[in-house]
């Protein structure tokens, strides 16, 4: 199985050098940017297969960030925050975050996310279904009829994966 590649974003760079540790020790591969503004210029560059996002950064806030990479791709998107008001973690599902980890946390409970959300997609879904002359590709959350391209949200993008491998039953 391909390594999955994490791009954290955080701008406490010592909790970050713990973090980013702590995940490559359980595998996985990890890019760091320590801000928003730097963030987008990586981010562009890394294609991740999944973002730690902590909201409150110089430069560009994780939610600016966060509506940015959802104008380009569809990657699971996980935000990590002080930040714990209700108006707070809704806005951050409004932008089609995949989960809200108030801080702190432990490491073992993100891994353990991050664990849960990639094996369940890896062993459940093909990245392409064809239904009719439907094209739904869940890895980019597109949904192709008649050379007219729909991008959906994460979470929309996860119904349909579900209904589709259900086809027929109730």
């Amino acid at each position: 199985m391909e390594r999955i590649k994490i791009f954290l974003v955080y701008d406490d760079r010592q909790n970050s050098e713990l973090l980013r540790t702590f995940l490559e020790v359980e595998g996985y591969e990890v890019d760091y940017a320590e801000n928003g503004r730097a963030g987008w210029e990586m981010y562009v560059a890394s294609l991740p297969d999944l973002v730690l996002l902590d909201i409150n950064m110089p430069l560009m806030n994780g939610f600016e960030l966060a509506l940015k990479i959802r104008e380009q791709d569809r990657d699971v998107l996980i935000f990590f925050t002080d930040r714990t008001v209700k108006a707070d973690r809704l806005k951050g599902f409004d932008l089609d975050g995949n989960d809200y980890i108030p801080k702190p946390f432990y490491p073992e409970e993100l891994s353990a996310k991050i664990r849960e959300r990639f094996e369940h997609h890896q062993a459940s879904s093909p990245s392409c279904m064809t239904i009719g002359q439907t094209i739904f590709d869940c890895k980019l959350s597109t949904i192709v009829y008649a050379g007219t391209v729909q991008h959906i949200s994460a979470r929309q993008s996860e119904i349909l994966a579900i209904l589709a491998q259900h086809i027929g039953q109730t």
